[in-house]
């Protein structure tokens, strides 16, 4: 998974994105619990059942996970991710909750609409410095440092517009699903930080303890490697599985493997008493803690008579999201 990792940004640094400079209104936490209540909201139990599915029918809505192959072009199948604190994102990538840039998530209707409102979640600014890819950002007409999810407008089967959408609140240093529970951990979805930058290579690895400062572990290519790229002009690229070589650094254990608060959901999937105690607990949290989710609420224009939607995260230093809620205006006649 690692070598995907690296090869995809190799691929992807080459495509650049124009933003549409959206912004997002300002709201209270809690807002975004009181507009999805008669709306799309897909943190909603009547679609867990999309958790570990390709796609999956909710009444006129219907979902479908897709990832870019390592051809850069074509798309296969992903799995659905969902929660009840955050929505719906895609299984693997980068995060093995949220939308990553090698991901896709597509929703279409059952017929036409007009889409007023998006609601994204888990969307930071200040992320950046996290990880130490600050600077590294790529999405032209957007804030740096901060995430910005994707967001297409589909008529019959063609995509024919994008707009991104930028992140209003810093990521905090406490985790918002560490507040519903104790269970989730921070970080704990994480699987992978592989920045390249100005030829340094940055592997971010986790400490393994609370109290220790996570492990930033950087090598520059080097004036040698410059020289010698040329020999190999032309060939085809082989991919070589490099994650042995990078744990040799002290042995630390690299973010392939993280899936602890998805597990935390996997395990009560079957329980609708202790998903709902998640919801409203979540819910209550937005009303009495100040923290912040990363809920980002999207205002679209020119949006009417659309078949579907399809949401991507553009090739950045840190985009990943999930998607909390779609307001429709209503059917079109």
């Amino acid at each position: 998974m690692l070598t995907k990792w690296i090869h995809c940004i190799a691929l992807a640094a080459t495509v650049p994105l124009l933003g549409g400079g959206t912004t997002a209104t300002a709201q209270s936490l809690s807002q975004i619990d009181q507009e999805l209540r008669q709306a799309i909201d897909f943190r909603a139990l009547i679609f867990k059942g999309c958790l570990g599915q390709h796609e999956c029918t909710v009444g006129p809505i219907s979902l479908r996970a897709t990832r870019l192959n390592d051809d850069n072009e074509t798309w296969t199948e992903a799995t659905i991710y969902w929660d009840p604190i955050d929505g719906v994102g895609i299984q693997d990538g980068a995060q093995n909750d949220e939308i990553d840039f090698e991901e896709r998530l597509e929703v279409r209707f059952a017929s036409p609409q007009t889409v007023e409102t998006i609601w994204f979640s888990d969307l930071f600014h200040t992320e950046d410095r996290r990880y130490g890819s600050f600077l590294t950002d790529r999405v032209e007409n957007e804030p740096i440092d901060a995430e910005i999810a994707g967001l297409g407008y589909v008529v019959g089967e063609a995509e024919v517009s994008k707009q991104t959408f930028s992140a209003e609140d810093r990521l905090p240093w406490a985790s918002f699903n560490q507040e519903v529970s104790l269970n989730f951990i921070e970080n704990g979805d994480l699987r992978r930080r592989v920045i390249i930058q100005d030829e340094v290579i940055t592997v971010l690895a986790p400490s393994g303890t609370s109290s220790e400062s996570d492990i930033l572990i950087e090598n520059a290519i080097g004036s040698i490697d410059k020289d010698k790229r040329a020999i190999f002009e032309g060939v085809e690229t082989v991919e070589i599985d490099i994650s042995p070589i990078l744990a040799e650094f002290h042995g630390t254990s690299l973010f392939a493997v993280g899936t602890t608060n998805f597990d935390v959901i996997e395990r009560v999937a079957d329980n609708d008493q202790a998903l709902n105690n998640l919801r409203l607990v979540a819910e209550t949290k937005r009303t009495t803690i100040d923290m912040s989710n990363g809920e980002v609420r999207s205002d679209l224009l020119d949006a009417a008579g659309l078949d579907g939607l399809t949401f991507f995260a553009p090739f950045d230093a840190s985009n990943d999201f999930s998607v909390a809620g779609i307001i429709l205006a209503g059917e079109e006649g």
